[in-house]
């Protein structure tokens, strides 16, 4: 994590985690991949399919398979190919992690705990810049792991190089580190620059808990620690739980075009900071977007513009209560459709013991289901959450929605990424099914198949667009 000039991180006291499951409100739970499977080494240069396993008592002289898992990730990812998954098995993985492999925009390489928060990653560095695992290819997704050691960072997703874009933390757990106390501090996850943030885009944290990230003494005056933070451009942080970590969400470095929808920050010193700054130096931080976020009980500002920020930034929606609930905006820039009620938590204990969810609908907030939606349109699943959204009566909301298809023609077997976006929407469907407001899907019709997205606004306006994949024999 690199240093911010101008930015006051907090003290933060750790406490116990006695979380058991995941109860809590505003999470992305991941869709599961279908029953692992085993097909072997591929050959040729094209992208394989297999599901690779580690586990704590295998060994790297073995094949990967389910009866033959490797010990460590390290050794997966001088094998894994595009399209790989490596499935890891419960136990505790100690020593810090380097993956170096890429996939591609339609074939990922998945690191995927096998029961969510059961293969625990211990890192065993200390120091500026070290992490419990770090990514330096692209298009590589870490997923469902127990993340905690004496590194200064959680996850890095890019550490180094100007290929590392396109990575995901997804639904991960990580908790309980103390950053040093320097410029540069660390977090529970951040985007990385790569090598001075040239080159770096899209790198996304969904659904993950992030509990207790405090600097080392209070390190009263200098740098403190962060949750999760973008220094790069198009990143998206949504769906996150960060409870007690410093400042909660920040943005710096090269980072515009961030969106940070649908985080519940609970305890936080300052919870969400929109900005640019320091190296690679030049950047504004513009057209990002902070929308349906729960704060409660922020120390210091709740919401605040620092450094170079743009006029096209937009605040809207967000639910402030207790602590500071301050905005500071620059630019004359004012927030909409604030809210300033209790979020009515089912057991607000403002530690990780709690369950954040919300026990009914908020005035003037539209109260929906909290349970993880899975989207599956046929050829593949996607990752979702049903969220509170707010109900604005004053002025009808007019969305737009866009779709496009990396392939539009295909032969048999072939696959085309389906790409969707939204702009001031609430929902949206994808052929009738509940998706995130704004992702992407691999997919394989067997049939010309058509998929339409539907945004709709938060008062019930509708638009739509499509993409057809033409299949040919």
């Amino acid at each position: 994590m690199q240093g911010h000039d101008n930015v006051i991180r907090p003290i933060v006291f750790g406490f116990a985690f006695l979380f058991a499951g995941w109860s809590m409100g505003q999470s992305c739970r991941a869709s599961r991949h279908a029953k692992p499977f085993f097909s072997g080494a591929a050959t040729g240069g094209g992208p394989s399919s297999n599901v690779y396993y580690v586990s704590p008592t295998g060994s790297d002289t073995g094949n990967g398979s389910s009866s033959g898992p490797w010990a460590t990730l390290r050794h997966a990812d001088t094998v894994v190919r595009p399209g790989d998954i490596v499935t890891v098995l419960d136990g505790t993985y100690r020593g810090d992690v380097t993956l170096t492999s890429s996939g591609t925009a339609e074939h990922p390489i998945t690191y995927k705990a096998q029961n969510k928060w059961h293969a625990k990653l211990v890192g065993t560095g200390k120091g500026d810049g070290s992490a419990v695992i770090r990514l330096s290819g692209g298009y590589t997704t870490l997923q469902d792991f127990d993340v905690t050691g004496s590194n200064a960072n959680g996850i890095i997703l890019a550490y180094a190089g100007t290929i590392a874009s396109f990575n995901k933390a997804v639904g991960n757990y990580v908790h309980d580190i103390t950053t040093p106390c320097d410029s540069n501090s660390g977090t529970a996850i951040e985007t990385g620059g790569g090598d001075n943030y040239s080159g770096i885009t899209h790198n996304d944290m969904i659904g993950n808990l992030i509990v207790n990230i405090t600097p080392y003494n209070g390190c009263l005056g200098g740098h403190k620690s962060s949750g999760l933070y973008a220094e790069v451009p198009y990143s998206v942080i949504a769906h996150n739980i960060v409870i007690n970590s410093g400042y909660a969400i920040q943005s710096w470095h090269a980072a515009s075009h961030v969106t940070i929808y649908g985080n519940t920050l609970v305890n936080n010193l300052r919870s969400i900071t929109i900005g640019a700054g320091d190296s690679p130096h030049g950047v504004t931080n513009d057209y990002s977007v902070v929308q349906n976020n729960i704060i409660y009980n922020s120390a210091r500002t709740a919401i605040a513009e620092s450094g170079n920020t743009g006029p096209h930034n937009r605040y809207v929606d967000n639910l402030i209560y207790r602590g500071n609930t301050d905005i500071r905006l620059n630019n004359g820039l004012s927030a909409m459709g604030t809210i300033n009620e209790d979020p009515r938590f089912v057991n607000n204990t403002g530690t990780a013991t709690g369950n954040y969810q919300l026990k009914g609908p908020v005035a003037r907030w539209k109260w929906i289901s909290q349970e993880r939606t899975r989207a599956v349109t046929g050829e593949g699943t996607t990752i979702g959450t049903a969220v509170p959204l707010p109900k604005i009566v004053t002025r009808d909301i007019v969305p737009a929605a866009g779709v496009s298809a990396s392939v539009s023609s295909i032969t048999r077997g072939q696959s085309s990424v389906i790409t969707w976006t939204t702009k001031d929407a609430v929902s949206a469907m994808l052929n009738g099914t509940s998706v995130p407001l704004n992702g992407s899907i691999t997919v394989r019709p067997t049939v010309t198949k058509t998929y339409k997205v539907t945004a709709k606004s938060a008062t019930g306006k509708i638009d739509w667009g499509s993409a057809t994949v033409s299949v040919h024999r």
